[in-house]
């Protein structure tokens, strides 16, 4: 039932006593109506019947048609209801300053970007507006209102489609989250609960098949009594943080710090480690929605400062420490924050794009769906509107991308019912895609090696890009991008580590790589497959660098094992020549393995030349296999 009345003892639009009558009559019911919810609809009727005679006797009763208008945009009847607002303020404006904003609200609602335009119109040419507290607010509204004028005329994709059931129900569903390659998705429901007016809040997943998505089940291990929503998933599927929120605050219990808190747990066979609160991340404050980067060492969230209903929402990141702590989280720079509210951020597996929610940038209205880019110096650019109709004046939220970069999935309020909607993103908003590799981590015997990672490095930067860790039966999974080459290294305790090389472009969608590691012992050695060299020189490619730095912390950590460095060339020139040549890269290589990290008493090096190829053949191809630098294990304490 709206809630904009007329004020009795004002006076009123109108010389009709019988209209006077019926619109007094029809504020009474409505009053009654907010009072004692029984009946509302039967009550919204007699409403509207009164209010319509009201107007039928005097079309100029102005009081009558701001009601009405109101109730309009209550039933979503956004044209009738932007008609009612242009047609009593053209005569009644200066009366009602500030409906020429419900007026603009109508007109954005029926896609009518020349309403807004009217409505602003109107309300500048009120003697004093300019000079009052609304100006910046009409700015805004006209600028929405040219970038509509620009939407419409472009749409920027066919129109998102809901989940069908049994995803989508008469609950709200929102804030999804992708599942590894994208055969399940997390998302939060708002159940019934007798305990709450609102419901409660709890986690469940939905896996695909070629039937397509499979009826919802609880997060098991995860969800209480309290709410627990708005989950992310790492990269390998391993881990996830989420949120839990109180009924209300309750300082001094557990660990918990305000109303709502970000909590982690960690994957095992069927269900979930016990939740730990993520410590310096939360605060007295509200915490929520956070995504986590695909290395799982970077995360994301929306901090809401205030009290409940004047809350500051904005986007925050924090970097987890060495010791697998959290250090103290910060406001996002550059762009990303504006002076409204940001929410449920996302960092692709690219690593590259973030997209977000947003009501404080111009758009069709309501939160809109926005993605900025990481740019070659590390800085996030401006963002950008997704357009519609992905956008749409309804609130859009919670959108994330899976590893293709074009299909997205975000929830939207379609008439008060937040349900969950898939998309096809077009190529200017698209992230890049990826691949996922996947396989087992096992030991010489092929038993699965538990605590077996994989890590992805990227070989421009040198920075992990992401890591995997094995599960029981030793399966991991970890998303590359397409777009650039990176080293990779396989790793368990006790075991020598193995290296693997990924060039731009070579993965397709899912791949299989298995890795077998040694038990560390005496003898063994490992071609690190990502040290380069220019042609005939001594001189380290700085692709090579980022695989060096990680062997040399992985030395620094094996304080007991003693290794050669060994350098090897082709059969091109002459072998005294080929001899001389692989002893420089090899006292080079442990140069670098040094600077890492590693002890020198670890350490040798000695060059073989052509002396030792890995294979035979004078092919490019065998060639290249025998230049090769090498890590041979001496002696093991």
């Amino acid at each position: 039932m709206a809630s904009v009345f007329g004020q009795p003892d004002a006076r009123l639009h109108t010389e009709s006593k019988k209209a006077i009558k019926l619109y007094r009559r029809a504020m009474e019911i409505s009053r009654e109506a907010m009072v004692s919810p029984e009946g509302r609809d039967q009550a919204r009727g007699e409403v509207e019947d009164d209010l319509l005679k009201a107007l039928e006797l005097d079309p100029g009763f102005a009081e009558a048609e701001r009601v009405l208008a109101a109730l309009r945009f209550d039933e979503g009847r956004f044209r009738e209801s932007r008609d009612h607002y242009a047609h009593y303020l053209a005569h009644a404006g200066e009366d009602w300053i500030r409906d020429h904003l419900a007026w603009a609200e109508a007109a954005r609602h029926a896609l009518d970007p020349e309403g807004m335009k009217e409505a602003m119109v109107r309300m500048r040419a009120i003697p004093g507006v300019m000079e009052g507290p609304d100006v910046e607010l009409m700015e805004r509204i006209a600028k929405d209102a040219e970038f509509m004028a620009e939407a419409l005329k472009s749409p920027v994709a066919p129109n998102a489609e809901a989940l069908p059931a049994p995803v989508s129900t008469l609950e709200d569903e929102y804030f999804p989250s992708i599942w590894l390659a994208g055969e399940a998705l997390v998302f939060t429901r708002r159940v019934t609960d007798p305990r709450w007016d609102q419901g409660q809040e709890d986690l469940f997943v939905t896996r695909k098949s070629s039937e397509g998505w499979g009826h919802p089940q609880p997060l098991q291990g995860l969800n209480t009594l309290d709410n627990e929503g708005a989950a992310s998933l790492s990269g390998d599927g391993r881990s996830i943080v989420f949120t839990t929120c109180r009924e209300a605050d309750r300082p001094g219990q557990g660990a918990h710090r305000g109303s709502c808190d970000l909590y982690s747990a960690y994957r095992f066979e069927n269900t979930w480690s016990s939740p730990e609160n993520l410590g310096p991340v939360n605060s007295s404050a509200w915490e929520s929605q956070p995504c986590l980067s695909p290395d799982a060492r970077q995360l994301y969230f929306t901090r809401g400062a205030g009290r409940a209903g004047s809350r500051k929402y904005d986007l925050f990141t924090a970097r987890r420490k060495e010791d697998g702590t959290w250090g103290d989280p910060f406001r996002m720079g550059g762009g990303v924050n504006s002076s409204g509210k940001e929410m449920r951020p996302f960092i692709h597996p690219d690593g590259r794009h973030l997209y977000f929610a947003s009501d404080g940038r111009t758009g069709m209205g309501g939160m809109d769906l926005f993605v900025c880019t990481l740019d070659a110096e590390g800085r996030w650019g401006m963002p950008v509107n997704l357009g519609w109709p992905i956008n749409t004046p309804d609130d859009e939220t919670g959108l994330v991308v899976a590893s293709d970069g074009v299909t997205a999935y975000f929830s939207r309020e379609v008439e008060g019912q937040l349900d969950l909607h898939v998309l096809t993103l077009p190529a200017p908003v698209a992230a890049d895609p990826t691949a996922a590799m996947e396989g087992r981590l096992t030991n010489s015997a092929g038993r699965p090696l538990a605590q077996g990672r994989i890590t992805l490095l990227d070989r421009a930067t040198g920075v992990p890009f992401a890591e995997a860790l094995a599960t029981t039966d030793g399966t991991y999974h970890v998303p590359v991008p397409l777009d650039r080459p990176f080293a990779v290294m396989a790793e368990a305790p006790g075991h020598l580590f193995q290296s693997e090389r990924i060039e731009t472009g070579t993965l397709t969608e899912r791949t299989e790589r298995n890795f077998r590691l040694e038990p560390m012992g005496t003898g063994l050695e490992v071609v690190l497959q990502n040290v380069f060299f220019s042609s005939g020189s001594a001189e380290l490619g700085e692709e090579s660098l980022a695989e060096l730095q990680r062997v040399g912390q992985w030395l620094a950590a094996q304080p007991g094992v003693r290794m050669e460095v060994g350098g090897h060339t082709d059969d091109v020139g002459a072998a005294a020549d080929n001899l001389a040549l692989s002893d420089e890269r090899a006292a080079r290589v442990l140069e670098v393995l040094l600077s890492a990290g590693a002890a020198r008493s670890q350490l040798t090096s000695k060059g073989y030349g052509q002396s030792q190829p890995a294979v035979d053949g004078t092919t490019d191809g065998a060639r290249q296999q025998n230049r090769r630098t090498t890590l041979r294990v001496i002696e093991v304490d």
